[in-house]
């Protein structure tokens, strides 16, 4: 239960950060998945992640080949990735396109976290 406490907190916290330093659109735009990817990818990299996307099949696949608080994530994963996770969804959610975050998977290889995006439901 304590865990579960963690990751919801640290996703949380994410996901404030995330909508916080997100460049949004003006309240009348609407933007496609091609902006939003864009403009996810420049705060993932702005951050450090020096990320990669790559579009499978209708899945946008976001490869993060840095992390910049590695040290921190290896020991604590469960709140750094998490956090991680949560900035990219409260992004998404602020942009309004027609994407969201459903997973991180953490260290794939030493230096490489994959995130992958989906459509998301139409509002």
């Amino acid at each position: 239960l304590e865990f579960r406490r963690v990751l919801f907190r640290s996703v949380d916290a994410g996901r404030s950060w995330g909508r916080h330093l997100v460049q949004r659109p003006s309240p009348s735009q609407r933007i496609d998945a091609d902006e939003t990817v864009g403009r996810l990818q420049r705060l993932l990299d702005e951050i450090g992640f020096r990320p990669e996307t790559q579009t499978l099949a209708g899945r946008v696949e976001v490869r993060l080949r840095h992390c910049p608080f590695r040290e921190v994530a290896v020991r604590h994963p469960e709140v750094v990735c998490a956090i991680h996770l949560g900035i990219m969804q409260g992004a998404l959610g602020e942009l309004r396109g027609p994407l969201e975050a459903e997973g991180l998977q953490p260290f794939v290889t030493p230096h490489l976290c994959v995130a992958n995006l989906r459509s998301a439901p139409a509002a």
